[in-house]
């Protein structure tokens, strides 16, 4: 687990402001200090989407970053859940989606990981997943008294992105399981 040693870099710095910023978050909901419970679910987009542009434009990129920026998306996304539910419970079988495909997609991280398969980086169906979460919870912090009509559409829309992305990260999953086996496999002609 070498590998894993923590390197101050700004993408990492940033992951890590991204989970200080649900305590915040949390407090200010539950006070109904929405506008600024807003600003920090903003602030943890932003925090979001900067820490992997940095990461690749300066060649900040670490096994650690690697892991870390998604456990804080992870993190953030089933915190602001499970505090829209409170309000909402329209969003239960989101909530339960996200907690299960959160939980298993960890599960498999850790088993790649523990077979010292190399950590991949998000892809794109994991982003637009993300960036929709993000908008439609930050709408509806926004939009206190949203439809239901509209509000049933934004579930479905985002139920449906994080279920396609949940199993294109299954395929991918299983694909790295059998090129770790693959490569474990080869016996090196030196040692025949």
């Amino acid at each position: 687990m070498e590998r894993l040693k923590f390197v101050w870099n700004i993408p990492n710095v940033l992951s890590l402001v991204r989970i200080v910023l649900l305590p915040i978050f949390v407090v200010l909901y539950f006070n109904n200090l929405l506008s600024w419970a807003l600003l920090m679910l903003l602030l943890s987009g932003l925090t979001d989407l900067f820490d992997g542009v940095i990461a690749r434009r300066c060649n900040q990129i670490t096994e650690i970053g690697k892991l870390l920026d998604p456990v804080a998306d992870k993190l953030t996304q089933i915190t602001v859940l499970l505090c829209l539910v409170v309000r909402y419970n329209a969003l239960i079988p989101l909530a339960v989606i996200c907690l299960i495909k959160e939980v298993l997609q960890a599960i498999g991280g850790w088993i790649l990981l523990s077979k010292n398969s190399t950590i991949r980086g998000s892809k794109w169906f994991g982003k637009v997943s993300t960036f929709l979460f993000y908008a439609v919870m930050l709408l509806i912090v926004l939009w206190a008294d949203m439809p239901t009509s509209v509000l049933t559409v934004l579930i479905i829309l985002v139920a449906a992105t994080m279920l396609f992305s949940f199993f294109k990260y299954l395929q991918l999953y299983f694909k790295l399981r059998k090129e770790s086996a693959a490569s474990k496999a080869v016996v090196p002609e030196s040692a025949q």
